[in-house]
């Protein structure tokens, strides 16, 4: 298995904002039959910033689903929203789960 971590950091004053679009997305998410996201935020480090964990059970099963997510316009309509009130664009670990 393997956990994608996203991390998400807002600009200022827009944390709450992201966290309802990042709910959002794992509502989509589950709708269309992906791997549900586990949802955290910092209290310590930028402000505002969301940690998301979604599990795969491979790399291989992750990358196909990059195309599922990309044709989703009621996911892709979210992320555009998500990608305007970023300081940057998301970072994206993807780590192997030992036990």
């Amino acid at each position: 298995m393997i956990i994608v971590r996203r991390t998400y950091v807002p600009n200022p004053g827009e944390g709450t904002t992201l966290l309802k679009l990042i709910k959002q997305v794992n509502t989509a998410f589950e709708t269309n039959g992906l791997p549900k996201l586990n949802i955290s935020k910092t209290y310590s480090g930028y402000h505002g910033t969301i940690i998301t964990d979604q599990l795969w059970d491979s790399i291989f099963e992750y990358e196909k689903s990059r195309d599922k997510v990309r044709s989703t316009k009621e996911i892709t309509s979210i992320f555009k929203n998500i990608y305007g009130i970023l300081d940057s664009t998301h970072h994206t670990e993807i780590l192997s789960l030992v036990d």
